[in-house]
């Protein structure tokens, strides 16, 4: 299965940069404050985006996305417009790889199959849905066989504890088992309990093992995944060792912008921040 966003990794592997991929927060049609945040993410050189479709219980995020999250449940944002947004995304940037990132109450909510449809007519390339058990539940719903069958890829997340689990545990079989599952890119959580947010500091000790765990795997397992740091990025130099120390393909970032913006920072003033974090990935 190939899509925009496998080739768009394979061209920055060729070039030697990582991924720059912020999150953009959902929005009412017709989307004018949504599509302004992703023109200016796009001209600051991101290189694909991650769109929300709020929840109402977000318990992976930080403040600042829990407060962008309930903000967009409170004015009535629902799952039908962040994927119409998707869709008026996809019309101005026909190259861009999109992400959509939502847990499973809008699956539940919409149905499997429509959610999976909408998924497929706005041209999304990856689903991230942290709350679906994947590795030891063997696909119990037929979730990702679904978007599979639209080259529609399912990324796994990764903690840094479960990447080194000693072999011949349960965690270290669950490992395995998400190396083999996974496609498009997977996602290693950089902050315990997986909870985002920015952080001070990057646990370059931590990481840099857990990716050298995973990379090993791939290659006994024959896949080439590229995987993505997330939780607490947001400076350049925590971007530059991620891809430079740690060895991971790229980053991904929501409350460092969120942030921003909540603090009545405009997008003049978020886009050089931006385009800073991406120069990072090519140093």
């Amino acid at each position: 299965m190939a899509n925009r966003m496998d080739d768009h990794f394979a061209s920055l592997r060729e070039r030697g940069e990582g991924a720059l991929i912020p999150l953009v927060p959902g929005d009412h049609p017709p989307f004018r404050t949504s599509l302004e945040i992703l023109e200016m993410m796009v001209e600051a050189g991101s290189d694909m985006v991650e769109i929300a479709i709020p929840t109402r219980y977000p318990w992976m995020e930080g403040k600042a996305m829990q407060i962008h999250q309930l903000e967009a449940i409170q004015q009535g944002v629902r799952s039908s417009d962040s994927l119409a947004l998707m869709q008026a995304a996809r019309q101005k940037y026909p190259a861009l790889p999109l992400i959509a990132i939502n847990f499973m109450g809008p699956v539940f909510g919409m149905g499997q199959e429509a959610y999976v449809r909408a998924c497929a007519d706005a041209g999304i390339e990856c689903v991230d849905i942290p709350d679906y058990p994947l590795a030891g539940s063997e696909d119990v719903l037929g979730f990702v066989g679904a978007l599979r069958e639209q080259d529609i890829h399912f990324t796994v997340d990764i903690t840094t504890d479960e990447a080194v689990a000693p072999e011949g545990t349960r965690e270290y079989a669950l490992l395995r088992e998400s190396v083999k599952r996974s496609s498009g890119f997977l996602f290693m959580i950089a902050q315990p309990g997986g909870v985002s947010g920015t952080k001070p500091t990057l646990p370059v000790d931590k990481l840099a093992p857990a990716v050298a765990r995973v990379r090993a795997l791939e290659a006994e397992l024959q896949v080439e995944t590229p995987i993505i740091v997330v939780c607490g990025i947001s400076t350049p130099e925590q971007v530059r060792g991620s891809i430079r120390e740690v060895g991971a393909d790229g980053v991904m970032l929501g409350s460092a912008i969120s942030k921003r913006l909540q603090a009545g920072e405009n997008l003049e003033q978020i886009q050089p921040f931006l385009a800073e974090l991406k120069q990072a990935t090519m140093a």
